[in-house]
């Protein structure tokens, strides 16, 4: 699944809707280097039903669009540190902006993961953060 900045909204909409193969699950906990368990809370699921749907041939939109938004902030999260490694270990990190929790903490909501894509935006561009 190849989701970039300038993917637009329209399209990420198209592609939920359509919904990804439940293999898609397993490449974007990569991308965030999660665990199974961390990813079914990402997606406010169980464990059981994360397995469940990575064995199904196409996921329900809810669950593709978090999935598309979450790739969308990996992809970027990259570009911006130009590393996997620091993005993963940032999103670990405590941040005093978010109140001393971690990246990772807010996105299992979609205003939690508008929120991490801002304040990458502003590492990007030279904001403190």
């Amino acid at each position: 699944m190849t989701v970039n900045p300038q993917t637009t909204p329209l399209q990420l909409i198209d592609r939920s809707r359509q919904g990804l193969a439940g293999t898609e699950t397993s490449k974007v906990a990569g991308l965030l280097g999660v665990t199974d368990k961390e990813m079914a809370r990402l997606l406010n699921q169980s464990v059981a039903t994360l397995h469940r749907q990575v064995r199904a041939s196409h996921l329900d939109a809810p669950t593709s669009e978090r999935l598309l938004l979450l790739t969308r902030l990996a992809t970027y999260g990259e570009a911006v540190f130009q590393d996997k490694g620091k993005f993963t270990r940032w999103l670990r990190r405590p941040l005093r902006l978010l109140d001393d929790r971690s990246p990772l903490d807010l996105l299992d909501s979609s205003i939690g993961v508008q929120l991490v894509e801002d304040i990458l935006g502003r590492i990007e561009y030279g904001v403190f953060s």
